[in-house]
């Protein structure tokens, strides 16, 4: 099938005709195959499209300072997930990035897209201009989030976050793994995202694995986060009262989030990355069998699932305009 370049890399997040809530945890870097393509060989996006993402999320950052926490408990962490995300980007993109490492212990990293040639000095509150997490997150594509191993829990300690889908991170710091996912329907004891929980504290350290998370939305806003609600909401608002899409093709997008959680190599907290990838409904029906499942889904979706992840009318529309388009 000959499709566009960003279809076929598109993580398309519905392999069947039906979607309940679930972990759907898999181990990173396995390359995934779709009916447009394949995707998913590396933990960071290697799309060009890096360099605009970074700037963009950096821009939110710049502009909003409560897009990044960070507990002062959590500096060693945070130095660890820096460097641990310096090496993921020089494996990602390896023709833009790398990270040497001297016999000395101090790495050295360049990425060519951001004009960044830097000595990292591991610890040293002066080798940077910035914290740590807060200076490697302009270098990424993704969101990043530091949830520190306690107790025998994870605790949301540190994140840049410019790009939540109804969440903030500034409301959430502090928040356990279990308070994070309280309002996911079926999140009981011995639900989900306790089990979830338990997997992620038992990876050994620099263990990733992944998941796709979903939705639909209208208009194409990376950032759906509670902060930048102003921006985004109305129009969800206009559709709840009522008021009709004049193109779905164009205007509604499947958001697909790609999320990896890494266990990092010295401190034992677990790396939570969050990238966003948008796809038009226009784009969606060039691949028959997305079309159809994507179709299907929206038909069939659980009311309480439907209402938790605020999926009408998008979902109703999305079905009826793919339905129309079928051969």
């Amino acid at each position: 099938m000959s499709v566009p370049a960003d279809v076929a890399r598109y993580p398309f997040p519905l392999p069947h005709p039906t979607y309940r809530i679930s972990a759907n945890v898999e181990p990173a870097c396995v390359v995934r195959e779709t009916e447009a393509g394949s995707w998913g060989a590396t933990v960071l996006d290697d799309g060009p499209d890096r360099g605009a993402l970074a700037a963009a999320r950096a821009a939110v950052l710049d502009a909003e300072p409560a897009r990044f926490v960070a507990a002062p408990h959590a500096r060693a962490a945070c130095w660890d997930a820096c460097l641990h995300l310096a090496g993921l980007l020089a494996a990602a993109q390896p023709g833009t990035c790398s990270l040497t490492r001297d016999d000395d212990g101090v790495r050295r990293f360049r990425d060519t897209v951001t004009g960044t040639d830097l000595r990292l000095v591991p610890g040293d509150e002066d080798a940077l201009p910035e914290h740590p997490l807060r200076w490697i997150s302009r270098h990424l594509a993704e969101d990043v989030v530091v949830l520190g191993a306690r107790d025998g829990a994870l605790w949301l300690d540190a994140g840049a976050v410019a790009s939540a889908s109804v969440w903030s991170v500034g409301f959430d710091a502090g928040m356990s793994f279990r308070e994070l996912h309280g309002p996911v329907p079926g999140n009981g004891p011995g639900g989900v995202f306790e089990r979830a929980e338990r997997f992620l504290l038992r990876l050994d350290p620099g263990e990733a694995y992944r998941r796709l998370n979903w939705g639909l939305q209208p208009g194409d806003h990376h950032d759906l986060s509670l902060d930048a609600a102003p921006a985004w909401q109305p129009a969800r608002a206009r559709l709840a009262a009522g008021a009709p899409v004049t193109d779905p093709g164009r205007e509604i997008h499947l958001r697909t989030e790609v999320q990896h959680m890494v266990r990092l190599p010295r401190t034992g907290a677990v790396l939570f990355l969050i990238g966003i990838r948008l796809l038009p409904l226009e784009r969606v029906a060039l691949v028959p069998a997305w079309a159809e499942r994507l179709a299907s889904v929206c038909e069939t979706l659980p009311p309480e699932v439907a209402e938790y992840k605020e999926l009408e009318p998008l979902a109703s529309i999305t079905a009826r305009w793919l339905r129309a388009r079928r051969p």
